[in-house]
């Protein structure tokens, strides 16, 4: 028996020895004989080509063919169990959707739910490794809370929310009123601004120093 392949196809030819001076040629030579087909990817031999098969001719079949084929399948599912396991590729694929998201959240925020609720599966994660890395991924963050509000804020302005700004007495509207307690909130040196809050924990350092 032998084979030959040819686009996802196994083609099976028997080989017969004609003798010299048989049939009146002068030499001996082996004369091919097309027996059937199957695919490459076959487990088993399709049975109507089994019955025009010899048990030897089926065993080196099975050997050659199906075999391999078996084989291919089961790492094939394997491989997929494993992905199925695997939260890996998933995160990364999170990761960037979330950070395409956060881009054009700028332009077009996201209600509050949504962000919550993504929060909330990220906090659902277990996690190995040093704990305060992945302290951002165990609860919500309000750094970053923060600064989602300040650039929906900053677009809401730009964008006519607030209006425009009267000739006179400014600081007496309610937006700059905001923005001042706002500055005071972050950048403010009286204890409970945030600056002060990351001066005291050593995430940034006093001016001066």
């Amino acid at each position: 028996m032998h084979l030959k392949f040819r686009r996802g196809s196994a083609l099976l030819y028997r080989s017969t020895w004609v003798p010299k001076a048989s049939a009146g040629n002068t030499h001996g030579f082996s004369r091919q004989t097309y027996v059937g087909s199957m695919p490459t990817s076959a487990e088993a031999i399709p049975s109507a080509l089994r019955e025009r098969l010899s048990d030897d001719e089926c065993a080196f079949i099975d050997a050659r063919i199906c075999a391999p084929a078996k084989a291919a399948a089961e790492r094939l599912r394997m491989e997929e169990e494993r992905r199925e396991r695997d939260p890996g590729w998933r995160l990364v694929e999170a990761q960037r959707l979330v950070a395409e998201a956060a881009e054009r959240s700028a332009a077009q925020p996201v209600t509050a739910v949504t962000a919550e609720r993504l929060m909330d599966a990220v906090g659902r994660l277990r996690v190995t490794g040093n704990p305060q890395a992945a302290e951002p991924a165990m609860t919500s963050d309000p750094l970053a809370e923060a600064l989602s509000a300040v650039r929906s804020a900053t677009q809401a302005v730009a964008n006519g929310r607030y209006g425009k700004a009267p000739p006179e007495q400014v600081r007496t509207t309610r937006t700059y009123k905001l923005w001042a307690d706002l500055w005071a909130a972050v950048e403010g040196e009286t204890e409970g601004s945030l600056l002060r809050a990351l001066q005291d924990r050593g995430f940034v350092k006093r001016r001066g120093r």
